[in-house]
């Protein structure tokens, strides 16, 4: 479960190098995708998350008391790399914001929207995923800011990958930001833990299925 903690894709390296790589990069990136099933639930360019669906191996309880058990299964967000605002040379700038602010918006309306009209995600309960961070200061910034489109999060102590498993995810990780823009790659290494966001599906209905009828009205 998790959220690859890349950026947008305009402001790669210059040249056939720079080329090269993100070609590589996204060819294997979207070879992993279909392997473990992970795929795009709205054509709207600009939706940030793709979807996957998992079995859970423990329960999970959020805060509104919604409650799935284990061998239940739970729908995944991935961010789609591709699709994420642009860093510019500045770094994060207050327009930068506006324009993640619009696209978290629209994924989640598009979310909504896709989850209640399909008859085969009808056991779906939870929507989850994992976001790398820095430390117990960021994840406390990052959960207020989540908070805001109706997650809630917590820093994910049980994570059963191998060391293996975890130092292949964060090369991957550390790929993709260097093909997609190579600003973001010093704040890349320095993830180190992972949180774990999760929204149960009512909330989200709740929240986004009237803004999606409002939008398509």
């Amino acid at each position: 479960m998790r959220l690859r903690s890349a950026v947008g894709t305009e402001n790669v390296g210059n040249g056939a190098a720079g080329s090269w790589l993100q070609t590589a990069v996204f060819a294997l990136d979207r070879r992993i995708r279909e392997r473990i099933g992970v795929f795009e639930y709205s054509v709207h360019p600009e939706c940030l998350f793709r979807l996957q669906v998992v079995t859970v191996e423990d329960p999970l309880v959020l805060a509104d008391g919604t409650s799935v058990g284990a061998g239940s299964r739970v729908l995944v967000l991935h961010l789609w790399n591709e699709q994420m605002p642009v860093i510019g040379r500045t770094g994060p700038t207050l327009a930068w914001g506006r324009r993640v602010d619009r696209a978290m918006d629209i994924s989640l309306r598009e979310l909504a929207g896709y989850v209640s009209a399909h008859a085969h995600l009808h056991d779906i309960a939870v929507i989850c995923g994992n976001m790398p961070v820095i430390g117990s200061e960021q994840a406390e910034q990052f959960a207020r800011i989540l908070s805001r489109y109706g997650f809630e999060a917590a820093v994910d102590v049980t994570d059963r990958r191998g060391l293996i498993h975890r130092f292949g995810d964060a090369v991957l990780v550390l790929m993709l930001v260097l093909a997609a823009n190579p600003r973001a790659v010093r704040s890349a290494v320095l993830r180190c833990c992972n949180m774990r966001i999760s929204v149960s599906r009512a909330a989200l209905e709740r929240r986004y299925a009237s803004l999606q009828v409002a939008a398509e009205g």
